[in-house]
C-alpha cells in the first residue's frame, strides 16, 4: 500500500469546483459521464434506501463495464487538472477533458473509494490518496461514495432523480441505443421525456437529394417535453450508429420551448472530416466533409430537415399560444379591456396569440411588468381596419418570414385594430420623456429648476409614478384646499371638515380608486427636488414626513381602505436618509427607497433617486420596447426651457 498527496490542496480543489457545491446532481453526473468516457455501455447507480424513509441513503456506488481506471497513471490520480482523454473535438465523447470530475465527491461524501483492475484507490478531502491491492477483478470500475451528505441523500431519494438523469443523458441514450443507465435495477427510459418524434428515410427527401442518399440513410427528429441539458443539435452517425460529429440546429435562441434533437445515420458519414471551428460564443460549430460531393449532400440534408423543424415548430407555437394566453389571464396580466374601448375579448385574444406565434420572444422569459406593458400596448390596437399598417408595426418587432406575413394578413381579415398611431406615439413620447429627463438631470444639473422645469414636465407625465393614476392636483393651492377638494370629489363628502389647518403645497397629488372589493383608494404625494440639491434628513425628509403627519391628522384621510404613499425625489441623499432606508429594510422594497411604513403598509414614505426611476425602473422597461420597435431617441434641445416646452406642448 502507498500513501501520497495530491499536487493541489483542498482549498484549491474547493475553489476550482465551487460551482458544484450546491448541485449534488451535477456531481453525480460527472461520474456517470466519466464512465461513458471510459468506454462503458452500461452504468449502474445503486444505493440502499433507509427503512421507512428515515435516515440517509447508504452503500451508494456507481459500477460500469468500461475499460477501467488505471490508478498507477499519475495523470488520472495525483494531478488534479490533467486527463489522459483526448482533447475534445466536435463530439459528445469524451465529455470531460480536464480531470476535474473525479474530485466532485468532496461536495457529496466524506471520501471516495474506487475499485478497478485488481486495485483499490481512496480519495479524501485532505487530498490524501491511498492505493492498495484488491480482489476486485470485474470488468470496468466501481466507485463508492462513503458517508454521503444530506443534500446528496435527499436527491437520491427524491422523485426527481430519474427525471434529472433523463434531462442530462436522455438525448445521449437515444443516440446510443446500446447504452444504458440503471438505477437500483430500473433502467432509465429516455422515451418518457419525448413529446413527439418523426422519422425520415431517403424517400422522404426531394427527388434530387433522394437519388444521392445511401439506402441505409435514416433521420429522426425528437421533440422533448422538457429542456435537455444540451442545445438542440444535429447528430451525424455512421452506419454503426457511432457519433461522428454534431452541429447546432440554428433554433436554439428563439425564446420558445421548442426543444429538439435530430439524429442522422448513414454510411455516407463514415469518412466525415471531424473539423471544428467555433464562434466567439462557442455555440455554433462549422463542419466540413472529406469531399465536395459529401459537403453538398450534407448541406441539402440539413436544409431539408431545418424546413421540417420550422413546420413542426409552427403548430407547436400555435398550440402553445393557447396555454400562454391562459397563463396571462391567470396572472392578471391582461388589462381591463373596456378601459381601452374593447368589448370583443375574442379579437384581442386572437391578436395576442398571433403575436406570440410570430415573435414568442416578446413574452418568453420576460418579467410580469414587461408582459403587462406589452399587453396594454396592444390593447390599444383594436379598432382600425388598416391591415398594412399593422403588418408594418409588427415587422418592427421582429422580422417576419414571407409565410408568416401571409398568415398574419389572413388572421387580420377577421379581427380589427384600434388607436395604433396613438399607441406608438405614446410609446415614442415616453421614450423621449425618459431620455430628456435624464439629459436634464445629468447635463443641466444646476440650470434645471423644480417648478419651472421638472414640475411642468411631470404634471404632463405622471405615468412615471404609476399607470392608471390621475393627476388630482399640482401646485395650484394650499394643502388645506387640496384636501377639502379631495374629500368632495374623490370621497364624495358634501361638506367636509378638517381637524387642523395644514399649510404648505405639495408638488403632485395622484389618486386612483380600485373598484374591486371594498374600493381601495390609493394616493401618491410627490415632492420633487432639483438635481443640484442633496436630499437631507434634517430638511427635505422632514418636509415630506411633515406632509404625512398633517394629512393623517385628518379623519377623512384615515379610512381602512385608504393607502398613502409619499415620494421624495432628488439626485442623491445624505447618510441620515440612507440609514432610514436601511432601518426599514424589514418591510421590503429597499430597492425602491422605502424609509417608513406604518398601518400594515397603508402609509409609506419613499426616497427615490432620479437614476432609480429613469434608468433602473423605467429605463429597463422602455429599453426593451425601444429595441423591439427600433425607435431612435430624439436629439435633446440646448436648454432646460426648450426641453420643457418641447415635452409639454
Amino acid at each position: 500500500m502507498s500513501s501520497e498527496k495530491l499536487k493541489i490542496n483542498e482549498k484549491s480543489i474547493r475553489t476550482e469546483l465551487k460551482s458544484y457545491k450546491d448541485n449534488p446532481f451535477d456531481c453525480l453526473f460527472e461520474y456517470i459521464w466519466n464512465s461513458f468516457d471510459a468506454g462503458a455501455t452500461e452504468v449502474k447507480l445503486d444505493f440502499d434506501i433507509p427503512n421507512q424513509g428515515i435516515g440517509y441513503a447508504s452503500n451508494v456506488r456507481i459500477t460500469d463495464n468500461g475499460k477501467g481506471w488505471d490508478f498507477d497513471d499519475d495523470a488520472t490520480t495525483n494531478n488534479f487538472m490533467s486527463s489522459t482523454k483526448n482533447p475534445r473535438r466536435n463530439n459528445t465523447l469524451p465529455k470531460g477533458q480536464y480531470g476535474r470530475g473525479r474530485y466532485t465527491f468532496i461536495w457529496i461524501s466524506e471520501k471516495l473509494t474506487a475499485f478497478s483492475k485488481g486495485k483499490k484507490l481512496t480519495l479524501q478531502h485532505n487530498t490524501e490518496i491511498k492505493k492498495e491491492d484488491s480482489d476486485f477483478n470485474q470488468v470496468g470500475t466501481q466507485i463508492n461514495f462513503e458517508c454521503v451528505t444530506e443534500s446528496f441523500s435527499n436527491f437520491l431519494l427524491s422523485d426527481i432523480l430519474h427525471q434529472k438523469i433523463i434531462l442530462e443523458f436522455g438525448w445521449f441514450l437515444l443516440e446510443n441505443e446500446q447504452y444504458k443507465i440503471i438505477i437500483n435495477e430500473n433502467e432509465v427510459n429516455p422515451y418518457n421525456c419525448i413529446k413527439e418524434s418523426k422519422e425520415y428515410l431517403s424517400d422522404s427527401f426531394p427527388e434530387k437529394v433522394k437519388n444521392e442518399l445511401h439506402k441505409d440513410f435514416e433521420a429522426k427528429i425528437i421533440l422533448w417535453k422538457e429542456k435537455p441539458s444540451e442545445y438542440s443539435k444535429f447528430y451525424f452517425l455512421n452506419e454503426s450508429k457511432i457519433e461522428i460529429l454534431k452541429q447546432n440546429t440554428g433554433l436554439n435562441k428563439k425564446s420558445d420551448d421548442f426543444w429538439h434533437s435530430v439524429y442522422i445515420k448513414s454510411s455516407l458519414f463514415n469518412t466525415l472530416d471531424n473539423v471544428i471551428e467555433e464562434d466567439e460564443e462557442a455555440s455554433q460549430i462549422n463542419l466540413t466533409f472529406g469531399d465536395k460531393k459529401a459537403i453538398r449532400i450534407k448541406k441539402q440534408v440539413i436544409t431539408f430537415l431545418k424546413e421540417e423543424l420550422v413546420k413542426l415548430r409552427k403548430p407547436y407555437l400555435i398550440l402553445q399560444s393557447d396555454s400562454m394566453l391562459e397563463e396571462l389571464k391567470e396572472e392578471k396580466i391582461i388589462p381591463d379591456l373596456p378601459d381601452f374601448g374593447i368589448y370583443d375579448e375574442e379579437s384581442y385574444d386572437d391578436l395576442i396569440k398571433t403575436i406570440y406565434t410570430i415573435t414568442p420572444s416578446l413574452f418568453v422569459g420576460k418579467s410580469k411588468p414587461e408582459k403587462k406593458f406589452i399587453c396594454a400596448a396592444f390593447a390599444g390596437l383594436l379598432s382600425t381596419q388598416d391591415d398594412v399598417l399593422i403588418k408594418t408595426i409588427l415587422e418592427q418587432l421582429q422580422e417576419l418570414t414571407e409565410e408568416e406575413k401571409v398568415d398574419l394578413l389572413l388572421i387580420l381579415k377577421r379581427t380589427t385594430f384600434s388607436n395604433i398611431i396613438k399607441t406608438i406615439k405614446e410609446i415614442d413620447h415616453r421614450l423621449e420623456v425618459i431620455d430628456k429627463l435624464k439629459f436634464l438631470i445629468s447635463e443641466h444639473e444646476k440650470e434645471t429648476l423644480e417648478v419651472k422645469h421638472l414640475q411642468k414636465i411631470l404634471d404632463e407625465n405622471f405615468w412615471l409614478f404609476g399607470e392608471q393614476f390621475r393627476l388630482f392636483s399640482s401646485t395650484e393651492g394650499a394643502l388645506k384646499n387640496v384636501l377639502i377638494k379631495y374629500a368632495k370629489e374623490v370621497l364624495e363628502i358634501e361638506d367636509p371638515e378638517l381637524e387642523s389647518s395644514p399649510n404648505g403645497e405639495v408638488d403632485l397629488f395622484l389618486t386612483k380608486t380600485e373598484l374591486t372589493g371594498e374600493g381601495i383608494q390609493k394616493n401618491i404625494i410627490v415632492e420633487i427636488k432639483r438635481a443640484s440639491k442633496l436630499l437631507t434628513e434634517g430638511k427635505e425628509y422632514n418636509q415630506i414626513n411633515d406632509y404625512r403627519k398633517k394629512i393623517l391628522e385628518q379623519n377623512i384621510c384615515n379610512g381602512e381602505n385608504q393607502y398613502w404613499e409619499f415620494y421624495l425625489i432628488g439626485k442623491n441623499y445624505d447618510k441620515g436618509i440612507n440609514e432610514l432606508i436601511q432601518n426599514a429594510k424589514q418591510h421590503g422594497e429597499k430597492e425602491k427607497g422605502l424609509s417608513f411604513s406604518i398601518n400594515d403598509g397603508r402609509v409609506k414614505i419613499y426616497v427615490r433617486k432620479w437614476s432609480d426611476i429613469l434608468e433602473v425602473e423605467w429605463g429597463t422597461k422602455m429599453k426593451y420596447l425601444k429595441e423591439k420597435l427600433q425607435i431612435q431617441a430624439k436629439k435633446a434641445k440646448a436648454t432646460p426651457q426648450e426641453i420643457t416646452e418641447d415635452l409639454i406642448k
